[in-house]
Protein backbone atom coordinates (compact mmCIF):
# COMPACT_ATOMS: atom_id res chain seq x y z
CA UNK A 1 0.00 0.00 0.00
CA UNK A 2 1.34 3.36 -0.14
CA UNK A 3 0.02 6.69 0.18
CA UNK A 4 0.30 8.95 -2.66
CA UNK A 5 -0.47 13.22 -2.93
CA UNK A 6 -1.06 15.03 -6.52
CA UNK A 7 -0.59 18.29 -6.76
CA UNK A 8 -3.69 19.48 -8.98
CA UNK A 9 -6.24 21.97 -10.10
CA UNK A 10 -9.13 22.68 -8.56
CA UNK A 11 -10.99 25.25 -8.92
CA UNK A 12 -14.90 24.85 -8.41
CA UNK A 13 -17.08 21.69 -7.58
CA UNK A 14 -17.28 20.37 -11.60
CA UNK A 15 -13.55 20.06 -11.70
CA UNK A 16 -13.56 18.16 -7.73
CA UNK A 17 -16.08 16.22 -8.90
CA UNK A 18 -14.48 15.43 -12.48
CA UNK A 19 -11.36 14.56 -10.44
CA UNK A 20 -13.04 12.19 -8.14
CA UNK A 21 -14.61 10.36 -11.48
CA UNK A 22 -11.51 10.13 -13.08
CA UNK A 23 -9.58 9.00 -10.19
CA UNK A 24 -12.31 6.42 -8.43
CA UNK A 25 -12.04 4.13 -11.83
CA UNK A 26 -8.31 2.76 -10.85
CA UNK A 27 -9.10 -0.54 -8.39
CA UNK A 28 -7.37 -1.18 -5.46
CA UNK A 29 -8.11 2.56 -3.53
CA UNK A 30 -8.83 2.46 -0.34
CA UNK A 31 -8.81 6.19 0.61
CA UNK A 32 -9.08 9.28 -1.21
CA UNK A 33 -8.88 12.89 0.23
CA UNK A 34 -9.32 16.39 -1.66
CA UNK A 35 -7.73 19.52 0.05
CA UNK A 36 -9.04 21.85 -2.25
CA UNK A 37 -7.32 24.55 0.18
CA UNK A 38 -4.05 23.21 -0.86
CA UNK A 39 -5.10 21.79 -4.56
CA UNK A 40 -4.18 18.68 -3.80
CA UNK A 41 -5.62 14.86 -3.99
CA UNK A 42 -4.15 12.11 -1.70
CA UNK A 43 -5.07 8.45 -2.48
CA UNK A 44 -4.04 5.59 -0.71
CA UNK A 45 -3.96 2.01 -1.86
CA UNK A 46 -2.11 -0.38 -4.75
CA UNK A 47 -1.97 2.28 -7.31
CA UNK A 48 0.91 3.43 -9.66
CA UNK A 49 1.67 6.89 -9.26
CA UNK A 50 2.18 7.13 -12.82
CA UNK A 51 -0.57 5.65 -14.26
CA UNK A 52 -2.87 8.00 -11.81
CA UNK A 53 -1.71 11.17 -13.36
CA UNK A 54 -1.48 9.85 -16.77
CA UNK A 55 -5.37 9.36 -16.40
CA UNK A 56 -6.05 12.48 -14.68
CA UNK A 57 -3.54 14.62 -17.25
CA UNK A 58 -5.52 12.87 -19.81
CA UNK A 59 -8.94 14.23 -18.75
CA UNK A 60 -7.49 17.52 -19.25
CA UNK A 61 -6.55 18.33 -15.21
CA UNK A 62 -2.64 19.35 -14.64
CA UNK A 63 -1.27 16.41 -12.08
CA UNK A 64 2.56 16.68 -10.34
CA UNK A 65 3.42 13.76 -8.20
CA UNK A 66 4.33 15.44 -5.05
CA UNK A 67 4.91 12.79 -2.73
CA UNK A 68 4.99 8.71 -2.32
CA UNK A 69 5.40 6.24 0.22
CA UNK A 70 3.50 4.38 3.09
CA UNK A 71 0.59 5.54 4.97
CA UNK A 72 0.80 6.29 8.63
CA UNK A 73 -0.50 3.77 10.77
CA UNK A 74 -4.05 4.33 12.38
CA UNK A 75 -4.28 6.12 15.67
CA UNK A 76 -4.30 3.84 18.36
CA UNK A 77 -7.75 5.29 20.15
CA UNK A 78 -8.07 4.21 24.06
CA UNK A 79 -10.54 1.88 24.61
CA UNK A 80 -13.60 3.22 26.70
CA UNK A 81 -13.57 1.66 29.89
CA UNK A 82 -17.25 -0.28 30.30
CA UNK A 83 -19.77 1.04 32.45
CA UNK A 84 -21.56 -0.32 35.46
CA UNK A 85 -25.23 -1.85 34.46
CA UNK A 86 -26.28 0.28 37.45
CA UNK A 87 -25.17 3.35 39.32
CA UNK A 88 -25.95 4.37 43.12
CA UNK A 89 -28.12 7.76 41.01
CA UNK A 90 -29.83 5.10 38.78
CA UNK A 91 -30.70 3.13 42.00
CA UNK A 92 -32.57 5.75 44.04
CA UNK A 93 -34.52 6.86 40.71
CA UNK A 94 -35.60 3.34 40.00
CA UNK A 95 -36.63 2.84 43.91
CA UNK A 96 -38.47 6.28 43.64
CA UNK A 97 -41.79 5.01 42.18
CA UNK A 98 -45.25 7.30 43.75
CA UNK A 99 -48.84 5.97 44.41
CA UNK A 100 -51.60 7.99 43.62
CA UNK A 101 -54.87 7.47 45.58
CA UNK A 102 -56.33 6.11 42.10
CA UNK A 103 -53.48 2.93 42.53
CA UNK A 104 -51.38 4.42 39.47
CA UNK A 105 -48.11 3.87 39.78
CA UNK A 106 -46.19 7.32 38.80
CA UNK A 107 -42.04 6.49 38.14
CA UNK A 108 -39.78 9.29 37.60
CA UNK A 109 -36.74 7.67 35.26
Amino acid sequence: MKKIVLKVCINCQKCKRDLLRVVTKFTGIDEIAVDIEKGTITVVGTVDPACLTKKIRKSGKMAEIISVGPPKPPEKKPEPKPLPACCNNCQVAVGAAFISNENIFCSIL
